[in-house]
């Protein structure tokens, strides 16, 4: 058959169809060619969660979360510690921001005092960690007491049909 547009005039000939790649997104081609910090960057600018957390996860795979969270500037540092102030404390990604969280005061945490802005972001992350261990704690009593109350309970109740049978 010749040409694109030919019509196969033979039964017995067969029509061949090129079905079209599906286009990357940038981040995934930065992914690509291991520009690991740029794919980050680019990524955050979307402001989906599930997508940034997608890329943090796949960086961690990669054993390139560090590299990524490495050599940022004032404004880089601060799209990345807002994500993780703003979710942090949401279940379903504190998993993956909790190490991002360490790995950047393991990185930044010896510039603290050079920035007001990254100073300022750094103690509402400390702040909301603090408040979420508080409230984790305060969590852990409260399920401990119910804990203790259906103990007692079942006791109780054991005890009651003790009695009845006797």
């Amino acid at each position: 058959m010749r040409g694109a547009h030919e019509k196969a005039h033979d039964p017995d000939d067969y029509l061949l169809l090129h079905q079209k790649k599906q286009k990357l997104a940038e981040y995934d081609s930065l992914l690509r060619k291991f520009r690991y910090g740029d794919a980050l960057d680019k990524v955050l600018q979307q402001r989906q969660p599930q997508v940034v957390i997608a890329v943090i996860e796949e960086l961690g795979k990669r054993r390139g979360l560090t590299i990524a969270l490495s050599n940022r500037d004032e404004e880089s540092l601060e799209a990345i510690l807002s994500f993780t102030i703003r979710f942090i404390d949401d279940p379903k990604y504190s998993t993956y921001l909790i190490g991002v969280a360490h790995i950047l005061c393991d990185i930044y945490g010896s510039l603290i005092g050079q920035s007001s802005v990254v100073d300022e972001l750094f103690s509402k992350l400390r702040n909301k960690v603090t408040n979420e261990c508080s409230a984790q704690k305060m969590l852990l009593r409260m399920l401990g007491q119910i804990d203790f109350c259906m103990t007692t309970a079942e006791i109780e109740s054991a005890e009651e049909k003790m009695s009845r049978s006797v």
